[in-house]
């Protein structure tokens, strides 16, 4: 009987600091449009998730319950598209309460500010972003096919500043948040664009490392692995342009620095990337730079004029099996252009180098020596 007593006190001790541990929010937002009825609240942490709705009355909605621990949480509302919701702002569901006006946090804990300023920095640059694409569509109405690089280049200038920009924010973001949540969502959901070298050193330092949610993060990172600095080239055998099987240590490995270069006829950026390679090939090829372009098209045909109209000169290698490629799935390549930069000793020095990061790790290699 006693120790049934015992059990049953601490079961109760247990749900108490069970209930303890709850965290409670609430979360005020005003500004609604009128056009929206209802605001959703869900867990950006576990693939958006349901945690709480709420009916806009007068321009405001109230959002009030309690969640197991802080999460990363985003206010959305209904979109034009059936089943697609728009994103308001995401926040950290915590116990400080937050209000917001619109898409703008206004008060809240020290970290929903900090983390409204990053999200008014990123809107700042989406704008922009759309400003230029619009700029872009009322050049190519105007000319249509007469439409010349000289006139397009000004906005891929502009383009390129937004792209910097993007880059150092989020890495403001990541250095500066290293023993809290608002790094989440981009270790997620923006790895790939991070880079997964980057991404790997970072869950190092990042004090949430173990959160469960990041489990996903870390089975990528395991994936990868393959394409991390200072892992070893994993060959392939695969066909060249005239059908002969060809390996990758055919040419990785060999004593010279080797760029893999993953890309496709029918890809618009690797079409847009190639003279990069192209100026770095000539460049470098004489100093033993050598480029293994491995393609993802699906028919000979296409990869055959892919090479021809670009001028492509280094070797390639394809089983035109389109995603479902061998190499793409031992590489985990799951966006085009993706390259690897190998060592003389077939090791992985740089992943994902494009645009000025190749010119300038080249640079690096070859002239600094």
């Amino acid at each position: 009987m006693k120790r049934i007593l015992i059990m049953a006190v601490s079961l109760a001790l247990s749900c108490a600091a069970g209930l303890r541990a709850q965290v409670a929010y609430k979360v005020t937002v005003s500004g609604v449009d009128s056009d929206t009825q209802m605001l959703y609240l869900s867990n950006a942490e576990q693939g958006g998730l349901a945690i709480d709705s709420a009916r806009v009355e007068a321009g405001t909605a109230r959002f009030e319950g309690s969640v197991a621990e802080p999460v990363v949480a985003v206010v959305s509302r209904q979109s034009g598209l059936k089943g697609v919701r728009d994103a308001l702002f995401a926040l950290v569901l915590d116990e400080v309460p937050l209000v917001a006006q619109g898409r703008e946090i206004t008060e809240g804990s020290p970290l929903n500010l900090r983390y409204a300023r990053y999200q008014a920095e990123q809107r700042q640059l989406t704008d922009e972003s759309a400003r230029v694409y619009a700029d872009y569509r009322q050049l190519a109405t105007t000319y249509g096919q007469a439409l010349t690089e000289q006139q397009v280049e000004p906005l891929a200038r502009r383009m390129e500043t937004l792209r910097k920009q993007d880059e150092s924010l989020t890495a403001r973001i990541l250095d500066e948040n290293t023993d809290n949540l608002i790094p989440m969502t981009i270790l997620l959901y923006g790895a790939d664009q991070v880079g997964y070298a980057r991404v790997a050193e970072y869950m190092k330092q990042y004090k949430l490392a173990s959160r469960p949610t990041l489990a996903p993060v870390k089975e990528a990172l395991g994936r990868e692995a393959v394409k991390l600095p200072g892992a070893k080239v994993v060959d392939l055998e695969l066909p060249n342009l005239e059908g002969k099987m060809v390996k990758l240590t055919d040419y990785v490995g060999r004593g010279n620095y080797v760029l893999v270069d993953f890309w496709a006829s029918w890809c618009g950026p690797c079409r847009q990337e190639m003279p990069t390679v192209k100026a770095a090939y000539e460049k470098y090829h004489a100093k033993g730079f050598e480029v293994v372009g491995i393609s993802l098209d699906r028919t000979q045909e296409a990869w055959q004029k892919g090479v021809e109209s670009l001028g492509i000169t280094w070797p390639q290698m394809s089983d035109l099996k389109y995603w479902q490629s061998e190499a793409a799935a031992r590489y985990n390549i799951r966006a085009i252009p993706a390259t690897i930069l190998y060592g003389p000793d077939g090791t992985v020095v740089a992943t994902d180098l494009r645009g000025e990061a190749l010119t300038r790790k080249l640079a690096e290699i070859y002239e600094q020596k």
